[in-house]
């Protein structure tokens, strides 16, 4: 079960069969310990604990130096039509955040390709925090050698995706975020030129900020995350 524990200032999330491991702000912990609705204290803190929503597991993901947005996840999971898909292959796991919330979202099964031994650690850490085991199959190797013939729907986090698309793509739909607009036309016109049928989007979230005077957005946001291109090749 995944579970949060939270006080005022803290929040925490994990699965608690996920046994001993490091929760950066708790140290070592036993996750087995720990049930939901129960109030205990960690050393001088004292916390409560709920079942977790996939918010919360974003918030608590170990992250590199990139992770997808939840907003991100969601429509790209749209335009990839996951939740009519039983696989999807990711090339560029990263930490994980893409490939973890979109099993958790869509219950879809993924595997993923993360070249990086160091960011693969992190990957596999996050998935047994997350007890995402069944859902999500990382794989040390890179996504050059993925084979996409078992899979409908690809997503590639890679400043070049286009590099990876030179299989048969008949009946794919392909996703990939990229951070400029040089390299979202780039592969658009990639796309098109292999008949796809093509949209880019960029996804705009402000967070608003609540007074006793009023609401007005947040003073410091992430406004720009990337460009979502996406196709599919009917």
């Amino acid at each position: 079960m995944l579970l949060t524990i939270y006080n005022e200032s803290e929040e925490y999330c994990f699965s608690n069969r996920a046994g001993l491991i490091y929760v950066k702000g708790l140290g070592n912990i036993n996750t087995q310990r720990f049930l939901p609705n129960q109030t205990f204290e960690i050393g001088s803190r004292v916390f409560r604990s709920r079942k977790s929503s996939v918010l919360d597991v974003f918030h608590s993901l170990e992250r590199g130096p990139q992770a997808l947005t939840p907003k991100d996840v969601s429509y790209i999971g749209l335009l990839l039509d996951l939740p009519n898909s039983e696989k999807l292959l990711e090339i560029g796991g990263g930490s994980g955040s893409f490939s973890i919330l979109s099993s958790l979202i869509f219950k879809v099964r993924v595997t993923s390709y993360e070249n990086n031994p160091e960011t693969f650690l992190l990957f596999k850490r996050n998935i047994r925090r997350f007890e995402v085991e069944n859902l999500v199959f990382p794989v040390n190797e890179d996504g050059m050698r993925a084979e996409f013939s078992d899979f409908g729907a690809i997503f590639i986090d890679n400043p070049e995706p286009w590099k990876f698309l030179n299989s048969d793509l008949t009946g794919k739909r392909v996703a990939s975020i990229l951070p400029t607009y040089s390299q979202a036309e780039q592969f658009s016109r990639f796309l098109s030129k292999k008949g796809f049928l093509v949209n880019v989007h960029q996804i705009i979230d402000v967070p608003m900020k609540m007074s006793a005077v009023g609401i007005r957005p947040e003073t410091s946001i992430l406004y720009h995350t990337g460009f979502i291109v996406s196709g599919v090749l009917y």
